[in-house]
Parts: C-alpha cells; sequence; structure tokens
C-alpha cells in the first residue's frame, strides 16, 4: 500500500511525538559499530536497509556507494556535534540516508518506480513501504514515518527542508555532503577519507549523468517541470517537456480567461529593473 503523501496532522504529531521517547534517550539504547572509522547505529532495521541496498552494487556500484557514504558522512558530522547528535533520531537517520536514492534502481523490474512520480517520491514512499513491513517497523509511528519521507522527497528542492524538522533537514543535508563539494567543514579530513577509501566516489558523476538521463528516456512524464527536464533536452533525441510545462498551462490560463472575461481589464504593475 502507497504511503499517503498528505500533511498528518498537528494533533496527531503531537501525540505521537508525546508518547514516543526522547530522541536523546532512543539514541543512548542503540547499539552501534563502525563502518570505515565512522560510528553509526547497529540496530536490525538499519542492518536490513544496508543489505537491502548491496541489491545495487553490481548494476549500479556507484548508487551503493553514494547511499553508505551519504549515511556515513552524515553520522561522522553528527559524531562531531554532541549536541546535535542528541537532537537528530540516528536511527531515522541512517535508515533515511540508506534508503534516499531507492528509486534510481534501473532494472526493468524494480519495485521502486511507481513511473508515475518522480524518483525523490518513489523513493520516500518505498523507504516508507520498507519500514511498515519490517519486523520493526511497529516501533516507528506516524510523525515518524513523516520525517522519513520528508527528508527522502525534498532532498532536491532547495530550501523546503531548512524549515522542517532536524530529522528531515539532516536527511537531506547529509545528501548534500556528497553535492556538490568541497568537502565540508563540518566532517573531520580523516572521516572523509577513511568513507571516499571504502566506498569509493570515483565514478558518482558519469553515473549520477546516466541515471538522470535514462529516467528522461523511460518516464520523460516524471521529469517535466523538474531538475530532470535539462538531461532530456540535451541527451534525449526528440525529448520535450512543451505543453506540460507550467509555463504553457499559465498560457493557455491567459486565453481561456480572455474568452471568458473580455470586457475585464488588466493593469500590470510597474515594470522591474533588471
Amino acid at each position: 500500500m502507497m504511503f499517503s503523501t498528505g500533511v498528518v496532522s498537528t494533533l496527531a504529531v503531537a501525540s505521537a511525538t508525546m508518547a514516543a521517547p526522547s530522541k536523546k534517550c532512543r539514541n543512548e539504547s542503540l547499539p552501534t559499530t563502525f563502518i570505515a572509522g565512522v560510528e553509526v547505529v547497529d540496530t536490525q532495521i538499519v542492518r536490513d536497509a544496508h543489505e537491502l541496498v548491496k541489491e545495487f552494487i553490481e548494476l549500479q556500484p556507484y548508487l551503493y556507494n553514494h547511499v553508505v557514504r551519504t549515511w556515513l558522512l552524515g553520522a561522522a558530522a553528527l559524531n562531531n556535534n554532541a549536541t546535535l547528535k542528541s537532537e537528530v533520531d540516528l536511527e531515522l537517520h541512517a535508515v533515511g540516508s540508506l534508503l534516499h536514492d531507492l528509486a534510481w534502481d534501473q532494472r526493468d523490474n524494480s519495485p521502486y518506480n511507481s513511473h508515475a512520480y518522480r524518483f525523490e517520491i518513489d523513493s520516500g514512499v518505498a523507504a516508507v513501504n520498507f519500514v511498515k513491513n519490517h519486523k520493526d517497523g511497529g516501533k516507528w509511528d506516524a510523525a515518524r514515518l513523516e520525517r522519513l519521507y520528508d527528508g527522502i522527497s525534498l532532498q532536491t528542492i532547495i530550501g523546503v527542508s531548512d524549515f522542517k524538522n532536524i530529522d528531515t533537514q539532516w536527511i537531506v543535508k547529509s545528501i548534500g555532503f556528497e553535492f556538490p563539494q568541497p568537502r565540508s567543514p563540518l566532517i573531520p579530513e580523516k572521516f572523509y577519507d577513511s568513507v571516499q577509501g571504502n566506498f569509493t566516489n570515483s565514478t558518482l558523476f558519469r553515473g549520477t549523468n546516466d541515471t538522470f538521463t535514462r529516467f528522461c528516456v523511460k518516464d520523460p512524464e516524471t521529469t517535466y517541470n523538474t531538475f530532470l527536464s535539462v538531461f532530456g533536452d540535451e541527451y534525449v533525441a526528440g525529448y520535450s517537456e512543451k505543453g506540460a510545462r507550467l509555463f504553457d498551462l499559465i498560457q493557455g490560463g491567459i486565453q481561456l480567461e480572455l474568452g471568458q472575461y473580455p470586457d475585464v481589464p488588466f493593469t500590470p504593475l510597474p515594470p522591474v529593473s533588471a
């Protein structure tokens, strides 16, 4: 069943939050391990999320390395700030980081692509469904699932997550440690070196370029009015979002409006200087 992208009511979120243990208490009870020198959460649901993305090692190794680096670099930044680390739900951060690009899966039978929504939405839905179907998923309340979905679905919409909750912010921020470079001062250099030494980023941008182009070929409707349309314009013969753009909707609306209200004048605001 698809996870609803609607906003959970304020009352429901408040009730769920009050019922759940504080993040500090929740984090203190979590087992941990070390990967590439970085201390990370080691619960069953995190281990299973990690196992899930190992599916990509053979076909899309750049994708596997990317999501693991996102997790580890985010964890390294949180480990470097005790106050921040106590405020972020570390298990949620781990699962969200590892599963944030499930819909990049380019297999023809991918279970993560609806072919109806942009990849950020499909990835968020797939991550929430993974948690719901996991044996430990009952520990995740509606508010926690919403934060997971938001952190993944808002990953490429610049600025929106800045005013969301801290868990959503830190999934997005951790993805941003990869895009763009250079290295973030929030992460000690030794962890950048150990993470990239174990999970190379040597084909990250070529792999991303190939994946984004494939979206424009396979599911062009999901790329219209998004940043992915540029890849279609540049690389895909016959690709065009003309007719599906918000611009086209407004232009068609103007003509409809003029026909319906021919006698209603419109005075534009004074022109602005460049």
